[in-house]
């Protein structure tokens, strides 16, 4: 990182879920997604913000492929629509990616990746905790069913 704070990002493919997309677009949409001070941004940009976000706090707990519950991998991997996308991510999150897969014994399906499914559960996760936050929050918006 340099002194304005700028970091060089890279940017990976990755595939998610068509819900995934739904749920990000809908984040988006409603403003859940923090846009940083100072303007908008364009989707794609929120969106990878948001995925480093998950990423560092990933990186964070210390999550790898291989500690992935059972059921939530088994529901991530039976999931055969998915929907191409480009994230921008630093290398360090990339290092961590590639150590997050490293020596997992998941094998992606066909035309998949390692670093895709690990997002997806990554994503899987986000989803499954905004929901239990809404759930919980009996002050909430009404406008969250639309």
């Amino acid at each position: 990182m340099d002194l304005f704070g700028k970091v060089t990002l890279i940017e990976i493919p990755v595939a998610i879920t068509q819900a995934q997309k739904a749920w990000l677009d809908m984040m988006v949409k409603k403003g859940k997604i923090a846009v940083p001070p100072g303007g908008s941004l364009p989707e794609g940009s929120v969106i990878s913000i948001f995925m480093r976000t998950l990423l560092w706090d990933s990186q964070e707990r210390g999550h790898t492929l291989g500690r992935v519950p059972e059921e939530t991998l088994q529901g991530v991997l039976e999931e055969k629509a998915l929907f191409p996308m480009n994230i921008q991510i630093t290398e360090e999150q990339k290092d961590y990616l590639m150590k997050a897969i490293e020596g997992s014994t998941v094998s992606p399906p066909p035309g998949d990746s390692a670093v895709s499914l690990f997002v997806r559960v990554i994503l899987e996760n986000a989803m499954e905790q905004e929901k239990a936050m809404k759930a919980s929050d009996p002050w909430g918006d009404d406008d969250d069913d639309e």
